[in-house]
């Protein structure tokens, strides 16, 4: 009897470590020209499954053992190579979601509705459309109705929405990883009231852990010391350079388009800047060799270092230097690491002109 008893422990131990987590996506959407359509998480780049369409009708049934939620998106190509983006109409006011959440099952039902988006030339082969109404799961729900645009600011109004937001989805991944995505925006305090409102199931989370972790150490910043870090010639160095009095750096990574778009202007600002400001290129890259490749591309003149979001350094120069991981961000220290300026995305030469006269 004790070893059938055993034996049945051990096979539920295995089952339950085995066990895969599912996300079953039904369409029917009449005006869908047949083709394939594409599920992607976190971006388009990363396609993790497919499924036939044919008379508008699609299924797709993808395994994961992902623990927490996570962003998933859809792209369609019709036989003739037309690809269609797909968005999803919210209860935000001007705000739609090109992503819903991955709960068990969604449910596609109804027309597409293509469209040209405001400001944004695209190729003539690819069409951008808004999906039906999709039904899905409580994660879902909480993105279509909290949106992005609360997370932005840290004035008392936005605060207040946040709460009430949390309040009403204490349960909500999206809310969560949109304050972590933002988490350089709020002072310690709000965060902490942030994370007391989330529900025991998110409390015993990565995400909802490594955003205490990162709160507690930015409640005792004065004793964060500005890294070391890996330099291009594979050796740990320091990064700033004390007989300069200021230090432009900028963070980047060989994969951003905006960021490598904006080499040749800071090369110029640096031929006529680099003597009084020390520039300093910091990569977000996972991959050393597409760094080098990229490096040996640019041939940057200035010192160039890599820090991966992995590394425990990452969190230090997040809370240094109120970096929130969007790429590229160019910041202007002082040698005490007090902030004189800072902008984020692509710059104009005058932009950073005007940045680096603060």
């Amino acid at each position: 009897m004790k070893k059938l008893t055993y034996a049945i422990c051990l096979l539920l131990l295995f089952y339950s470590c085995s066990k895969n987590n599912s996300v079953k996506i039904i369409g029917d959407i009449p005006n869908l020209p047949d083709g394939t359509i594409y599920l992607w998480k976190e971006t388009m780049l990363t396609k993790i499954d497919s499924a036939k369409v044919t008379k508008g009708r699609f299924e797709i049934n993808f395994e994961h053992k992902v623990k927490e939620p996570f962003y998933l998106g859809l792209f369609h190509v019709d036989k003739n190579g037309l690809k269609r983006i797909f968005g999803f109409k919210t209860n935000v006011p001007k705000w739609g979601s090109p992503t819903f959440m991955s709960d068990p099952l969604i449910n596609i039902k109804g027309n597409i509705e293509d469209y040209i988006p405001v400001n944004l030339i695209t190729s003539p082969e690819v069409i951008f459309t808004n999906s039906p109404i999709i039904k899905a799961g409580k994660q879902t729900e909480a993105l279509y109705n909290t949106g992005d645009q609360i997370f932005g600011n840290n004035n008392p109004e936005k605060i207040n929405m946040i709460k009430e937001k949390l309040k009403k989805f204490p349960y909500s991944y999206h809310i969560l990883y949109s304050i972590i995505k933002n988490k350089t925006t709020f002072n310690t305090h709000q965060t902490d009231d942030f994370l007391k409102l989330f529900d025991d199931n998110i409390k015993q989370s990565e995400p909802y852990k490594g955003l205490v972790k990162y709160n507690n150490k930015v409640k005792e910043i004065k004793k964060i010391v500005f890294p070391i870090l890996e330099s291009s010639i594979g050796e740990k160095a320091a990064v700033i350079d004390t007989n300069y009095e200021r230090h432009l750096i900028v963070f980047w990574a060989s994969w951003c388009g905006p960021c490598r778009l904006e080499i040749p202007m800071l090369k110029s600002v640096y031929e006529s800047n680099g003597k009084n400001i020390e520039f300093i290129s910091i990569s977000t890259d996972d991959d050393r060799n597409s760094w080098k490749n990229a490096l040996m591309q640019e041939q940057m003149p200035w010192k160039q270092f890599v820090v991966d979001q992995k590394n425990p350094s990452f969190n230090d120069l997040q809370i240094l230097l109120k970096f929130n991981t969007v790429i590229p961000y160019t910041v202007l220290v002082d040698n005490n690491l007090k902030i004189l300026g800072a902008s984020t995305g692509l710059s104009s030469e005058q932009d950073l002109l005007l940045l680096i006269k603060k």
